[in-house]
């Protein structure tokens, strides 16, 4: 089963709205294991490409075209999810939160609970924003913040990494 998203659909359907859709984000356990997909092999979405089922051990495939997209990952050092997911919810922009952010809590590790975030717009909205506005909200929950990190590479640490190898292979 084959999903598309951004300008790759017909309708730019967004990922997150896939990923609700199929039980991505929804907890399997004690409120903090996450899904990561569906767990049934009978889709409550239909796919846009191959079979209507999600056959076991093979998964299913999500493609898309967008803009550039950061992830922006900032940890909690506490093991209350609520508290943290109450926080997510205030820096989403789908609630009022920065605009073009996308976040959710997500358990790291015994005592550490992650604001995890997609910034859609980086260049409008970047880590740095996100750090203060969480700072600020964890503050007024009375929790400790530790230093945010991208998971992958900043457009502009691609662009850089690039040029370096294109100098160097002159």
């Amino acid at each position: 089963a084959t999903f598309l998203y951004g300008a790759a659909h017909g309708e730019a359907r967004t990922l997150d709205s896939i990923r609700r859709e199929l039980g991505y984000f929804k907890p399997n356990s004690g409120d903090i294991q996450w899904v990561g997909g569906p767990k049934s092999e009978f889709l409550q979405l239909s796919p846009d490409e191959g079979p209507p089922r999600a056959v076991q051990g093979e998964g299913i495939v999500v493609i898309g075209a967008t803009p550039w997209v950061d992830n922006y990952n900032v940890p909690i050092f506490s093991n209350d999810i609520t508290a943290v997911r109450k926080i997510a919810k205030r820096v989403s922009g789908r609630w009022g939160g920065l605009h073009s952010v996308q976040s959710m809590a997500l358990a790291h590790g015994e005592g550490i609970v992650e604001v995890a975030c997609n910034l859609l717009e980086p260049s409008r909205v970047g880590g740095s924003q996100v750090q203060v506005q969480i700072e600020q909200l964890a503050k007024e929950e009375g929790l400790q913040v530790g230093k945010g990190y991208y998971t992958d590479f900043s457009q502009e640490k691609i662009v850089e990494n690039y040029l370096k190898l294109s100098h160097n292979s002159d």
